[in-house]
């Protein structure tokens, strides 16, 4: 049975432009289908599928990326990064979302929080097979109501403070 690609893999190996930041157990890229300005991922270099499967040196070692994710996205020229990547789009869809950045109200301004997640399961929107962790920039008024945060994934349930 032939093995199936691993797009998270091949950029580690053999997309090395695409790279940002790396150690010795991840890597870190600015997604290409960016849901605001600085979406970045967190993806280890070793193959595994799921968050349980990191050993504790990638386990200690995360918390480290994420670290410098944050001042990565902090000091990088998003106007810059997303026009270059309108320049050399992977399909249209990625095309149309570096554009929406570009056009966002808060390209240029610091984040005033994050969101950082995973997707653990198809049943949880994973739809590549290899871990990557979202680092997702939030911006005061981005959206009306952010309580409850990553609770919206379910509609009308993410404010736990609503009667």
């Amino acid at each position: 049975m032939k093995k199936s690609r691993c797009l998270f893999c091949e950029i580690s190996k053999k997309n090395k432009e695409f790279i940002e930041f790396e150690n010795e157990h991840f890597y870190v890229v600015f997604d290409r289908f960016p849901v605001s300005p600085g979406h970045a991922l967190i993806i280890p270099k070793r193959h595994v599928v799921s968050v349980l499967e990191l050993n504790q040196k990638e386990q200690k070692a995360f918390w480290k990326v994420l670290k410098k994710t944050i001042q990565l996205i902090e000091k990088k020229d998003l106007k810059e990064l997303y026009e270059s990547f309108i320049t050399n789009p992977l399909n249209e869809k990625s095309e149309w979302f570096c554009r929406k950045m570009l056009k966002h109200e808060k390209l240029g301004k610091k984040p005033d929080g994050y969101n950082i997640g995973l997707n653990e399961g198809e049943a949880a929107g994973r739809t590549i097979h290899h871990l990557h962790i979202h680092v997702i920039p939030r911006y005061s008024g981005d959206v009306k109501d952010p309580t409850g945060g990553i609770r919206n994934i379910i509609p009308k349930l993410g404010n736990y403070k609503q009667k």
